[in-house]
C-alpha cells in the first residue's frame, strides 16, 4: 500500500512539472499571432524599444514587426504616438510637420511608433492577442504605400 501511495506522489509530482511546461493561453495565442504576421509577410523581433520612443526603464521590450514594402520617400523617418496630445509627432524631422500624416488617429491599439526606411517600415507597438491586429496593421501601411 505505502508503495501505491509513493508511487502515485511521484506520478502526480511529474505529471505537474510536465504541465508546467506548457505555454499559458495567452502565450500560445501570441505564438499565433507571430506566425499569422510571418504569413502575411511581417518579420518579427521581440526587442528593447529605441530612445526615442521614450518608453520608462522596465517596460522598453517591444514588439517590432517589419514591414518589407517601401512606403513613400516623403514618409521616410520616425513617428511617435504621442498618448497625452492624442496625436503622432515625427521625431527629428521638422519638415515632416508639413505633410499629411498617414497612420490613422488615433492610433491601433498598442502602437507607439513607426520608423519608415528606405526598404522597409517598422511598426512597434505592446502586442494584442486580438485576431484583426495583424489585418489592421497591414492595412495601415498599404494605404500609406498607396
Amino acid at each position: 500500500m505505502t508503495f501505491l501511495v509513493i508511487s502515485l506522489v511521484v506520478l502526480a509530482f511529474i505529471v505537474g512539472n510536465i504541465m508546467w511546461l506548457r505555454p499559458s493561453p495567452h502565450d500560445r495565442a501570441l505564438i499565433k499571432l507571430r506566425a499569422d504576421a510571418k504569413a502575411a509577410g511581417f518579420t518579427v523581433h521581440l526587442r528593447p524599444a529605441p530612445e526615442w520612443l521614450n518608453i520608462p526603464e522596465g517596460q522598453r521590450m517591444v514588439a517590432q514587426y517589419q514591414w518589407t514594402q517601401p512606403l513613400a520617400k516623403s514618409l521616410i523617418g520616425k513617428w511617435r504616438w504621442h498618448a497625452g496630445l492624442g496625436n503622432w509627432q515625427p521625431v527629428n524631422n521638422s519638415e515632416a510637420w508639413l505633410t499629411e500624416i498617414p497612420w490613422p488617429t488615433p492610433a491601433p491599439a498598442g502602437w507607439l511608433g513607426i520608423e519608415v526606411l528606405s526598404n522597409a517600415t517598422i511598426v512597434y507597438w505592446r502586442e494584442s492577442t486580438r485576431a484583426d491586429a495583424i489585418d489592421t496593421m497591414r492595412r495601415v501601411l498599404a494605404a500609406a504605400g498607396a
